[in-house]
């Protein structure tokens, strides 16, 4: 693992504290509305990840606040001021891509230097700046290589050194770790993290990876059909999720058979339980959304709900927890998390019942 130097206290001087907004952001590609009144708001220093299946808007907002697209309608501004009309080199931000889109004739060096050198850095100074910059990345000694020399790991390093090296007032990321193995991009994720927090500056993050934007964002945005489902702080989005498309969305989660008994109440698994949001009429059938961490097992009795029931079909060791899949009744599967020392009650094949913890619960009407 490379280690990563302070940051130079120069750089993050120049670079720190902005805010970004974007208001009311329309884009159409003729019938498809890729953007539908979209609104997302940074504080300074802030790292906000765009979460979202495909074609949700999330590079397309991203693309948008670059200025290499211009909105239908809407806006984008930093500290109040509008942007909108502004080509990207007027922006003042740093883009880090998927394909790293290094310039192939330049070494390391180089391409970090490459933006200093437009706007009229003298060569030394250029020189000096470049390698500050790849030794905070982990790429010390390595400026006189050329791109097909370095790995994708090192050459998404030389990528994040080169935005960072115009002082960008934002730093924008396209999915910079997409390309990468599982080893490499785990490493990068924490590397560009840290220097995010370093430098202090105000980065949005466009990801289809869960585990990524969870582990490395201080808020999650998830967007859906051009939208902002909910935008908070992973933990929050993950165990308070605002709508029933989020709680699928992030995480695994689990649909209950249920069956709403009064207003805001469902019962399943044997349980009453409250109803978080939106709730249909009583003796509507539901799914209850339930985390694995959320279920418990007992052994399987007569006067448990029918619909709890079912039989065990694997045993997934996690360390200190163990997730077991149980097949109900009707066919479908639910994963339950369980302390290992007590997943051994349960062996692969045995009939059990599902116990939904007594918390607040999302539903969603059954097709």
């Amino acid at each position: 693992m490379s280690v990563i130097a302070s940051a130079p206290a120069q750089d993050a001087a120049a670079i720190r504290g902005v805010s970004l907004e974007l208001s009311g952001l329309h884009r159409s590609f003729g019938a498809t509305h890729a953007l539908a009144g979209f609104d997302l708001a940074l504080a300074p220093g802030e790292l906000v990840a765009m979460l979202g299946p495909s074609g949700c808007g999330k590079t397309t907002a991203l693309r948008i606040v670059a200025g290499f697209d211009r909105p239908d309608q809407g806006s984008v501004s930093l500290d109040g001021t509008d942007l909108t009309p502004l080509p990207a080199n007027k922006r003042d931000m740093g883009m880090v891509f998927q394909s790293y889109s290094l310039f192939p004739h330049l070494t390391a060096g180089q391409n970090v230097g490459y933006g200093p050198r437009l706007r009229k850095v003298s060569g030394a100074e250029r020189d000096k700046q470049a390698k500050e910059l790849l030794e905070l990345v982990g790429m010390a000694g390595m400026d006189g290589r050329y791109p097909h020399q370095l790995s994708g790991g090192q050459q998404q390093r030389v990528a994040l050194a080169r935005a960072l090296a115009v002082r960008p007032k934002v730093l924008l990321l396209d999915e910079p770790l997409s390309a990468l193995d599982a080893k490499v991009r785990l490493q990068l994720r924490d590397e560009i993290r840290r220097i995010q927090q370093e430098f202090g500056i105000t980065t949005l993050f466009v990801t289809h990876d869960q585990e990524e934007a969870l582990s490395m964002a201080d808020r999650v945005a998830v967007m859906r059909a051009g939208h902002l489902e909910q935008c908070a702080a992973p933990a929050e989005l993950y165990d308070r999720p605002a709508t029933a498309f989020v709680a699928q969305f992030v995480g695994t989660m689990n649909h209950l058979p249920g069956k709403i008994i009064d207003a805001g109440k469902v019962r399943a698994g044997g349980r009453e339980l409250d109803v978080d949001g939106d709730c249909p009429a009583a003796g509507t059938e539901v799914n209850v959304l339930l985390r694995p961490e959320n279920i418990d097992l007992a052994q399987d009795g007569e006067a448990a709900d029918a619909a709890s029931r079912g039989q065990v079909l694997l045993a997934t060791f996690l360390g200190a927890t163990t997730r077991l899949t149980v097949r109900l009744g009707d066919g479908t599967e639910a994963k339950a998390d369980l302390p290992s020392h007590r997943a051994v009650e349960f062996p692969v094949g045995s009939s059990v019942r599902l116990v939904p913890a007594p918390r607040p619960v999302l539903v969603v009407e059954r097709d």
